[in-house]
């Protein structure tokens, strides 16, 4: 059984529900840009929403209520609207996909961390391992919270949307490595709005920030690659996605890991060296399959969301 075939529904009850089902891919899109850039410009007229003194780690509040309202909760809309409760059940049970293997929780939580501290050693010598050793903590009392944290209300809720219902949609039509590249452009775009904001660009250097957000595209399509493969190798788990993203800003945050062991100023430089250097990595050894396997996709989606009889 086809993709196509398996996730064929019946037509929905409302108007809206049937334009929702036609473009899925754009209803969810102009959710997520409509809320987060709402919130962008409301925090222009409250300042409370990007102060880094409200919650831990110098989190903005906007980060959490963006991630939640802009990206999470639009996927459940648009898959209630397009499958019902099926849909809503299938999405929360990939959230929420924990029993994958130790070793893939390894991989998400030392992987980065492990990679950056050994090229920042090699770059400062062995100074970041004796602030390790020195320490070593920090590792339970800020970067463990930090990272559950970014996991609980930040990075892991906007995967639920950018992973769990638009990347992963898009990976059963094109292809995973290709849907990595689809994505991209979009999750870069949606991040103007707090390029602008940290840097304090206004709307006559929107070129200059523009320019920023296509570098960091650059690095967030290796990241996507990665997150396409973690998503693939731990049956469709959405949770070790915004574990591996919330190590990754863990791992490069000045209140984090790289403020207490390496120079904070070049932790993203290493950092996005790392994911790049395992995303060509991870694309050579799995020949941009980044582990996926159609036939087995569109068996797990014809459980998760059964055809309903003919004429029912």
């Amino acid at each position: 059984m086809t993709v196509q075939a398996a996730t064929q529904q019946p037509a929905p009850h409302s108007a809206l529900r049937g334009l929702v089902a036609r473009h899925p891919v754009a209803t969810f899109l102009v959710l997520a840009y409509t809320v987060y850039y709402a919130m962008a410009y409301a925090s222009v007229r409250l300042p409370m929403l990007i102060r880094n003194d409200i919650l831990p780690f110098n989190m903005p509040l906007i980060a959490p209520l963006g991630h939640i309202f802009a990206s999470a909760v639009p996927a459940f809309l648009v898959v209630a609207a397009m499958h019902g409760r099926a849909g809503v059940r299938d999405l929360a049970q990939r959230c929420l996909r924990w029993r994958v293997g130790a070793r893939w929780y390894l991989v998400a939580l030392l992987g980065l961390p492990i990679g950056v501290l050994v090229c920042a050693s090699a770059i400062f010598g062995l100074a970041p391992l004796h602030a390790l050793l020195d320490k070593w903590l920090l590792l339970f009392t800020v970067v463990v919270p930090q990272l559950l944290l970014m996991t609980v209300f930040s990075n892991g809720p906007e995967e639920i949307g950018w992973m769990g219902f638009l990347q992963a949609r898009l990976q059963e039509r094109h292809g995973p490595l290709k849907a990595s590249l689809i994505v991209t452009l979009p999750f870069a775009l949606w991040h103007l709005g707090d390029v602008m904001l940290e840097f304090g660009f206004t709307l006559a250097q929107l070129p200059l920030a523009l320019g920023v957000v296509a570098l960091l595209g650059i690095a967030q399509f290796f990241g996507r690659v990665v997150m396409m493969w973690l998503y693939n190798t731990t049956n469709r788990s959405v949770l070790l996605v915004g574990v591996f993203h919330s190590c990754f800003d863990a791992t490069v945050s000045e209140a984090g890991f790289a403020g207490a062991f390496i120079p904070a100023k070049t932790a993203v430089l290493i950092g996005s060296g790392v994911v790049a250097l395992a995303a060509v990595l991870i694309v050579v050894f799995t020949r941009g399959r980044l582990a996926y396997r159609p036939d087995q996709a569109a068996l797990q989606l014809d459980r998760a969301l059964p055809r309903r009889p003919a004429g029912a």
